[in-house]
């Protein structure tokens, strides 16, 4: 029984990246919010201080097949700040990588973005921010290691036997996506962050066959975000996100807590969360995290609840992240007032 759900796994993968209407071509994360530059081009250089550096990394279904394991990491930056006083403009690149299944079917891809936010009032409140990225991406495929119905030899799959497909290797792709973010914040109670991102907006071509009338389809992603202080030292920060890509879709929702404690020279807090992801009855997702010192670590597990949950006994993946923010003290600036991304 596990052969099997291991070879159905590693046999979606490969027809998700050949075919033209696939059920998932991108890859996604639990805690999207953990890797700004993945969520939307138009973060870049939306942070608490100066610079930031995050990094992501997700395992999935280590339960029932090889790991589908999926990570990330970013640098993003705010530049001439003395001469935009009043608004933000930010740079910023990003790595990605993701191995799904015993097909080790691969995905490496780097992009470089650009963001500027135009500050709309002189209390540095409200702002509407634009950003792009651009990058390359290459694939690849061991489909040695992959199993088909013409290698069944009516009790076990011949790997030796030829499997009448015409592989060639995959041509990497330049890729581009752009965002739009908007900012408020309402007094010192409330911070509201709404974003839109348009992904693969070229619409490149990938195949493992040749055929070049495969191109990936534009993904549509909607987030939300809002910093709420519900009394002192006490947050509450509840979001979503809503993807859709060729009648593909996702909706992950939910919020964490957050308690502040002033210790000396700096502030700890701590987080706790839960988040659903509702498409396909998928999972539930509990989240934890911690702050010191301009360094958040998070962590969160799925709780697999779909049909598959049988063979993953409720496993589904856990994701650890890491993110620095760093400052630059620089002498007569004043800093436009950001409202805080949402944090587990």
């Amino acid at each position: 029984m596990k052969f099997f759900t291991r070879l159905t796994l590693s046999v979606l993968a490969f027809v998700g990246l050949i075919t033209n209407k696939a059920v998932a071509q991108d890859i996604h994360f639990s805690m999207f919010y953990a890797s700004p530059l993945n969520l939307n081009p138009a973060l870049t250089g939306v942070n608490e201080c100066t610079y930031r550096v995050a990094g992501i990394y997700r395992n999935q279904w280590r339960s029932i097949s090889t790991p589908f394991t999926t990570y990330s990491a970013s640098f993003d930056i705010k530049l001439l700040q003395t001469k935009l006083p009043n608004d933000i403009f930010g740079v910023g690149a990003m790595f990605v990588g993701d191995k799904s299944g015993d097909g080790k079917l691969s995905m490496n891809s780097g992009m470089i973005s650009a963001a500027f936010h135009k500050g709309l009032d002189k209390d540095h409140k409200h702002f509407l921010g634009i950003g792009i990225q651009l990058g390359y991406t290459q694939k690849s495929l061991k489909w040695q290691q992959l199993a088909f119905p013409s290698q069944f030899s009516g009790n076990d799959f011949d790997l030796a036997q030829s499997n009448g497909e015409n592989f060639q290797k995959a041509k990497g792709y330049f890729d581009l996506q752009a965002g739009l973010l908007h900012q408020s914040t309402f007094g010192d109670a409330v911070g509201m962050m709404t974003g839109f991102t348009v992904y693969h907006l070229a619409q490149p071509k990938e195949s493992f066959i040749g055929d070049k009338k495969y191109k990936l389809p534009m993904r549509f992603t909607v987030h939300e975000g809002l910093h709420i202080k519900a009394m002192k030292n006490f947050y509450v920060n509840p979001n979503f996100i809503f993807q859709y890509q060729n009648k593909a879709m996702e909706l992950n929702f939910g919020t964490s807590f957050e308690y502040h404690i002033m210790v000396p020279k700096s502030e700890v807090v701590a987080s706790l969360g839960g988040w659903y992801r509702a498409t396909g009855n998928d999972a539930a997702i509990i989240s934890a995290g911690l702050e010191y010192a301009h360094v958040r670590g998070l962590f969160a597990y799925d709780i697999n609840v779909s049909s598959l949950k049988a063979a993953s006994g409720n496993r589904g993946a856990f994701e650890i992240a890491l993110i620095y923010n760093g400052c630059f003290k620089q002498k007569k600036l004043s800093y436009p007032i950001l409202v805080p991304c949402p944090m587990m």
